[in-house]
């Protein structure tokens, strides 16, 4: 059915009766069109308003998430070094003869040169808790009580890592730092140094109570995690929000730039690293790939750097935001270049001893070609508008399991890497 206004036609006569239609009609019109306008207007901004309250509710879902892949790795780390340890004190008599790979698992376990105050990025957190469009957005009492559960369990749990002898590592900074330092003086192996201390270490009785609380550790890690996944849950039930959209807000929030074609990636790019290190990408038709580091090493034995030239490539294949990359370990090749040292002569058996044992271009070789062997990378790509700087990370893919985000930027030069 077509419904038709008439509009008052001005300037002619109107009896009393036509005077009262005309005014409704023109009111009526008046009316529907503002209806019309801020109706569309109040739709809009609802929908604005509802996309804004998702997004803000999936950014604070993704935070959990990333919490319970950080337990999960804690706890993973802890069963290994407790397997690791229990293994050295297992075979006390024959640590000498052990894998090298258990003595720094096992060594691991006992302290760090990093300190251990802190485990979780708050950022999200704070946002939580200090903006108000974040409260305005999130209308839904269960959501917000469910959020502040976790952050108050997140900060019991860190209270409790940071504070308890049960979690502290029962080698200080100090000692780290002492055996870093008595590692990079001393003619052998670090593994030998590993050893000793090991040796030593595992005769107080405190650390010994450590290792025995791995297993306390590895649980209380996985029940906050448990609950934690049961908060996500909750909160993905509530919104309404569904697993693929999580991770394609997570895709598009954490991308900077254009989604990269074929033809945008071919060429010559520098991956910008700190000091005087260096990294070249070449990216060729159709489909290979040949990527050069160069990496300066210096050490107390020497004045100047030892530089280690390692080139490999293999195929490379863009797949939707994704860069695929598969290496071919028989492209390994290692250059080592010591022209840029000198040293006292006191100190060349030191220093012929340090590069023998770990700058020969064959060894070098032989361990790229075994970290190469069956590798593959995938980096989520993006461009800027200029295309002469490309966007990698690393555990943005959809392909990827990886929470761990890390970013780096390639960014284009013009001639081929001699």
């Amino acid at each position: 059915m077509n419904i038709k206004f008439k509009m008052p036609k001005f300037g002619r006569k109107l009896t009393g009766s036509g005077m009262v239609r005309e005014l409704l009609l023109t009111t009526l019109a008046t009316t529907i069109s503002i209806i019309l306008t801020f109706g569309t207007a109040y739709f809009l901004d609802q929908r604005q308003a509802d996309k804004a309250r998702r997004q803000t509710a999936m950014m604070l879902i993704h935070d959990i998430d990333v919490s319970i892949a950080l337990l999960d790795r804690m706890a993973e780390g802890e069963e290994e070094q407790k397997a690791a340890i229990q293994y050295v004190i297992d075979h006390l008599d024959q640590m000498d003869s052990l894998p090298e790979d258990t003595i720094y698992t096992a060594m691991s376990m006992l302290g760090t040169l990093f300190s251990d105050d802190k485990y979780f990025d708050d950022a999200k957190e704070k946002v939580f808790n200090s903006s108000q469009d974040t409260w305005k957005n999130l209308d839904d009492v269960s959501f917000v009580d469910n959020m502040e559960s976790f952050y108050e369990s997140r900060h019991h749990l860190e209270a409790l890592m940071t504070q308890s002898l049960q979690w502290k590592y029962p080698m200080s900074q100090e000692e780290s730092r002492d055996m870093a330092v008595e590692i990079n003086s001393n003619r052998q192996p670090p593994v030998k140094t590993y050893i000793a201390v090991l040796r030593e270490k595992l005769k107080d009785p405190k650390i010994r109570y450590y290792i025995d609380y791995s297993a306390y550790r590895a649980r209380i890690l996985r029940q906050y995690a448990q609950a934690w996944k049961r908060l996500s849950d909750r909160n993905k039930f509530i919104m309404n929000i569904e697993d693929e959209e999580l991770t394609e807000y997570i895709k598009k929030s954490q991308r900077s730039g254009r989604t990269v074609a074929n033809a945008d990636i071919i060429g010559h790019w520098e991956k910008d690293l700190s000091g005087k290190d260096v990294q070249y990408y070449d990216f060729m038709k159709p489909d290979s790939f040949s990527i050069k580091l160069k990496s300066h090493y210096d050490n107390p034995f020497y004045s100047g750097a030892i530089v280690i030239t390692y080139t490999f490539g293999g195929k490379w294949m863009i797949k939707g935001d994704s860069l695929m990359l598969t290496y071919s370990p028989a492209s390994v090749k290692a250059e080592v270049d010591r022209s840029g040292i000198t040293y006292r002569a006191e100190m060349r058996d030191s220093v012929e001893s340090f590069i023998a044992r770990y700058f020969q271009v064959k060894q070098l070789t032989e361990i790229g070609r075994q970290q190469f062997e069956s590798k593959k990378d995938t980096f989520a790509v993006s461009t800027n508008k200029a295309a002469d700087k490309i966007e990698m990370v690393v555990g943005r893919s959809g392909e990827s399991d990886n929470d761990r985000i890390t970013s780096f930027y390639l960014k284009r030069i013009k001639d081929s890497v001699k």
